[in-house]
């Protein structure tokens, strides 16, 4: 009796794994959801967009982009962590759902160690500090100047508190020993509008909301928020350039995540899925031209970047006393 129940729990094995085996190697059979959770039009979405396309022409199914906003990003991304974890539900997560509202909101319905797999780093968000053409000071590095001799007479805007902008100005003051004013607004675009009609002093945002007034001339570039200066503004220096913390960038990112549980050879396929469209260059060149820069890498790779801007905004939120409103 005992021989034959071992007989068959080896042959239970065997069949799970071979069966298990051939529907990870059949992976995706269906069309794959994937929830932006903002509205059309912006960053995360044109990524969730771009990538999407990319990865259903690869893996020969449909990749079905879901627009599911609201609650600062967190409605989409909790419905990824309740989704079943076989890799037919995805996620664009960006920094703040991932790495800044978990740190802040303790009744937030998920967690991100706990209930998300990290699958891939899709795209960074440049960013750039913007001013009126007739602002006194013509570099970041003037503003902090004149910010030291005049506390909070500088204002500046950003797409929300406790956002990536906020919580990246906020440790940028306190490294540069200044006192600025926040000003917070609902998105980039009131934000920038804030700064052209004067009612703010800069603003602190992404690159692909800019543009067209960079280009115009109704804005001034301040300082490039990134590591490197901008692609399409390369007169425009980094803040790093223009001051002592020669590490120091802003950036928001978005990655690819699913529920946690998600078969390893399901993450490894989506993962090179995304790696094959972000080497393609037609893939980087659309991104580009809207400011966003690829995130390459395996599955452990984006898993330790994740990792670390949770760390480096746990920091951050420490040290100046933000909270959410």
């Amino acid at each position: 009796m005992r021989r034959t129940l071992c007989w068959l729990l080896a042959i239970s094995v065997v069949v799970q794994s071979v069966f298990g085996g051939a529907a990870a190697q059949t992976f995706p059979d269906k069309a794959v959801r994937v929830i932006v959770p903002f509205t059309p039009g912006g960053s995360t979405d044109a990524t969730g967009r771009i990538i999407s396309e990319a990865m259903s022409a690869a893996l020969k199914q449909p990749f079905v982009v879901e627009n599911r906003p609201g609650a600062a990003a967190t409605i989409g991304i909790d419905m990824v962590a309740k989704a079943k974890p076989d890799g037919y539900t995805l996620g664009v997560s960006g920094v703040g759902a991932t790495a800044i509202v978990p740190l802040l909101d303790p009744k937030l319905p998920y967690n991100p160690a706990r209930d998300l797999d990290i699958i891939a780093g899709l795209s960074g968000v440049e960013s750039v500090i913007i001013a009126r053409p007739d602002l006194k000071q013509n570099s970041f590095a003037e503003v902090l100047a004149f910010a030291k001799d005049n506390p909070e007479k500088i204002s500046y805007a950003t797409a929300g508190v406790t956002g990536p902008a906020h919580l990246s100005m906020e440790d940028l003051s306190q490294m540069a020993k200044v006192k600025l004013l926040h000003v917070p607004f609902a998105g980039d675009v009131p934000a920038i509008t804030a700064v052209l009609t004067g009612d703010v002093s800069i603003g602190l945002v992404a690159i692909a909301s800019a543009t067209p007034f960079l280009t115009d001339g109704k804005l001034k570039g301040l300082a490039a928020g990134g590591p490197k200066r901008l692609k399409l503004f390369p007169n425009v220096p980094t803040i790093a350039e223009q001051t002592e913390f020669k590490d120091y960038s802003t950036y928001a990112w978005n990655v690819l995540v699913s529920a946690k549980g998600t078969p390893p050879d399901v993450i490894e396929k989506l993962n090179k899925a995304v790696n094959d469209a972000i080497a393609r260059d037609d893939v980087r060149e659309k991104l580009e031209n809207l400011g966003l820069r690829v995130l390459p890498g395996d599955a452990k790779s984006a898993q330790d970047f994740v990792a670390k801007e949770i760390a480096k905004n746990k920091r951050i939120i420490e040290a100046t006393g933000l909270k959410r409103e």
